[in-house]
């Protein structure tokens, strides 16, 4: 999987609406829907730069918080952006982005090329939050 941006995403229409403009902005995409799923295809992948999840999954699943840490535990330099409802904010300090659930797909885009263009991890610029 030589995708530089994962999207991991349970919200169908976010996702196909999503992965769509990233691919039409030039981009490396896979998207998963399943964060278990994802977890191996991320670990083995060559290149990703950009984890996009949300923080919770419905029951059975694992959710977006481990994923970005298992991930990070071994690729230090992946920026994460969550995009989740406002009230999983305090649960990512220190994990990455947040952007609310309702962001427009544009926004999203933006956010992810400035993280892909800045050296600094989102985490440290609490004004993109």
């Amino acid at each position: 999987m030589p995708a530089r941006i994962v999207v991991v995403h349970d919200d169908e229409h976010f996702t196909r609406t999503l992965t769509t403009a990233l691919r039409s902005a030039g981009h490396d995409v896979a998207a998963f829907q399943d964060p278990l799923l994802a977890h191996d295809p991320i670990e083995t992948a060559q290149r990703v730069e950009v984890l996009i999840t949300r923080v919770e999954f419905p029951p059975g699943r694992s959710n977006g918080l481990s994923l970005a840490r298992m991930t990070r535990s071994k690729r230090p330099g992946l920026k994460v952006l969550f995009v989740a409802l406002p009230e999983y904010l305090p649960q990512i300090e220190g994990l990455g982005a947040f952007l609310p659930l309702t962001t427009p797909v544009e926004n999203v885009l933006a956010t992810v090329e400035r993280m892909l263009t800045e050296s600094e991890l989102l985490t440290e610029q609490p004004e993109w939050r």
